[in-house]
């Protein structure tokens, strides 16, 4: 019989909810390196442009510091039980909450609308910033991107980075010339609808600050469910 590796017995050790997008999606993506510690683990994104390490139970100082020594620049993310034991460790560290929702109310969601399609190969970016264009063209190589345009123009951006066995996690970006249009909307109500088919629900985080991600979400059916803690090195 074969031994369970350290990412298969990770994934039989978190369960499939939403605070744990983050970790069951890197676990799944192959992209991950587990640091084991007695009584909890750190899951580590090892993708390039991976900067995540999700704190679950209660690790060792050792296997904090080894997923971080691994790759300096890290976030560690942990829900509100964990948040003390690593605040106690990197008493320095910058700590910001985010906030998870879930959709409670699907009739909220905007119909379908011809405006929205899958970003293409070949749409053009040049318009946005140059970190959110990186980020896009990097995401449609990987990702079914759902794009609202306005007069051809692509606009408003949504897709799923996490991706676990009931659950995806939603990225949603508009650039600035094109906020409070209800183009957000449009793309996200057909990133949900498209995941759904595959029998996936939605999970929305937003940064505690950010007011405008929370009133997007309400108006889109979520109510928040849960939250989560991102500390940074100073």
């Amino acid at each position: 019989m074969t031994t369970p590796g350290p990412q298969q017995l990770a994934l039989a050790a978190v369960p499939d909810l939403p605070r744990w997008v983050e970790a069951r999606g890197i676990l799944l993506s192959g992209a991950a390196k587990v640091f084991d510690g007695d009584s909890g683990l750190v899951i580590r994104n090892t993708a390039p442009e991976g900067r995540v390490a999700v704190v679950f139970g209660l690790p060792t100082r050792a296997a904090l510091d080894a997923a971080i020594a691994w790759r300096p620049e890290v976030e560690l993310l942990c829900p509100p039980e964990e948040e003390l034991f690593v605040r106690e460790e990197f008493p320095d560290w910058v700590r910001e909450g985010a906030l998870l929702f879930e959709l409670r109310d699907e009739g909220a969601l905007v119909p379908a609308d011809d405006r929205v399609r899958l970003l293409a190969p070949d749409d053009d970016l040049a318009h946005l910033a140059p970190e959110l264009r990186a980020e896009l063209e990097a995401a449609r190589e990987r990702y079914e991107v759902w794009c609202a345009f306005e007069a051809g123009t692509a606009a408003s951006f949504a897709y799923a980075h996490w991706r676990t066995e009931s659950l995806f996690d939603i990225s949603i970006d508009t650039a600035p010339a094109f906020r409070r249009r209800g183009l957000a909307r449009l793309a996200v109500s057909r990133l949900v609808r498209r995941e759904r088919t595959a029998g996936r629900a939605p999970v929305w985080g937003a940064m505690e600050e950010n007011a405008a991600s929370r009133e997007l979400a309400a108006t889109l059916g979520f109510e928040q469910t849960d939250a989560v803690a991102i500390l940074t090195a100073p």
